[in-house]
């Protein structure tokens, strides 16, 4: 059984003050098990001052994380704000790796993985992750590259995201230090208990026209029904300078039973392709959704009211496109996970972009990443 606590901070400019205030909310002498590992989030600049890596210095035992604009969890709820989540179980151990991403990436994670899996114990259930946001290696790449590794073990989490309009300041955290291009993972081993939910764009405000993906590589949507992706898209009525902006969701089809992956995309390139934030697969389905404020709060407020119960740990994160789309009232969906919570305990994130695994048409879980989510991550 995981049991988890947690401890909030404001203060980003003192790191002697920042310790004091974690340590004595967390009261760890009181609240440890056997084994224990802290999951923390911050405002990028909480790294800048050197509150981040004071608070992790602190800690006994291993933390992993990412910058993101705004954390919450009981009663606490801010962007300047910095959050540590501990998990802490007597008969579940938890294994951690810093993977660096580079060109050479799936090499890297391989053999980290390797290194990793056949540390002393037991097997991982579950993998949590939180992955760095670079446009030229995506985080499904990455997240493939961890599946052939662990031969698709359940994996949840997130990509780093922060305050800026390009995400240059979007970093991972491992141990107190930030990273611009690296994995944080964390393996959770033993009994460990685990489900999964995602709120979703409401697919009946999706458009009804529906088309094929001809033509892919990767994340880059080529051709849609034989003709060049921006061809096709402009002629059901999308504009380019509307395509990049983030609030033109692509719903995404993979035919396979599972629930349609939602997709954005960054870029339109010269020769009129997407690049999009996930991978496009050729002969999946196509069609244009819509996100509104009613859909953030409404698929949130649902999953959260169906799925918290007492004593169990939900970890909730969700896309930074739908942190926009409340405008001024930043912290309504914190809000109704905060209101549907019961007493769970919780902490809620924005992501870069999201990872949950789905249940296909053969029961079987298979890891997905996703845009325009809140995913849901349950222990206990």
């Amino acid at each position: 059984m995981i049991k988890s606590f947690s401890a909030t901070t404001r203060e980003i400019d003192d790191p002697q003050v920042a310790v004091a205030e974690v340590l004595a909310a967390l009261d760890l002498d009181n609240n440890l098990l056997k084994n224990s590992l802290a999951i923390v989030f911050c405002y990028p600049d909480f790294e800048e001052t050197g509150v981040l890596k004071a608070v992790c210095d602190a800690l006994p035992f291993d933390s992993i994380g990412s910058t993101t604009c705004l954390c919450a969890t009981g009663d606490d709820c801010d962007q300047l704000m910095l959050l540590v989540t501990v998990l802490t179980s007597d008969d579940c151990d938890f294994k951690t790796s810093l993977i660096p991403i580079d060109e050479k990436y799936e090499q890297s994670i391989e053999f980290s993985l390797s290194e990793l899996l056949s540390r002393p114990g037991d097997k991982p259930s579950l993998f949590l992750g939180y992955l760095p946001l670079i446009y030229r290696i995506s985080g499904d790449m990455i997240l493939a590259a961890i599946d052939r590794a662990t031969c698709s073990i359940p994996f949840f989490g997130m990509l780093a995201t922060d305050n800026t309009p390009d995400f240059t300041d979007s970093k991972t955290i491992y141990n107190g230090e930030a990273f611009r291009e690296a994995v944080a993972l964390g393996a959770l081993c033993g009994n460990v208990k685990f489900s999964f939910k995602v709120a979703s764009i409401d697919e009946k405000k999706a458009r009804k026209q529906k088309a094929i993906i001809t033509k892919s590589d990767g994340a880059i949507l080529i051709g849609v029904n034989g003709k060049p992706a921006l061809e096709y898209l402009e002629e059901i009525g999308m504009k380019k300078n509307e395509l990049v902006t983030g609030i033109i969701p692509i719903i995404v089809d993979h035919g396979d039973g599972t629930k349609p992956i939602i997709r954005d995309i960054y870029a339109i390139t010269p020769e009129g392709y997407a690049i999009c934030g996930g991978t496009m697969p050729e002969g999946a389905t196509l069609s244009i959704g819509r996100l509104d404020v009613e859909d953030v709060l409404s698929t949130t407020e649902e999953i959260m009211k169906t799925f918290a119960e007492r004593d169990c740990t939900i970890l909730s994160y969700s896309c930074v496109a739908r942190y926009y789309m409340l405008g001024a009232n930043i912290k309504a969906e914190a809000d109704k996970v905060k209101e549907a919570s019961i007493e769970a305990k919780y902490q809620f994130v924005y992501s870069g972009g999201e990872i949950c695994p789905l249940v296909d048409a053969d029961g079987k879980l298979k890891n997905y990443s996703h845009s325009y989510t809140n995913v849901f991550c349950k222990l206990s």
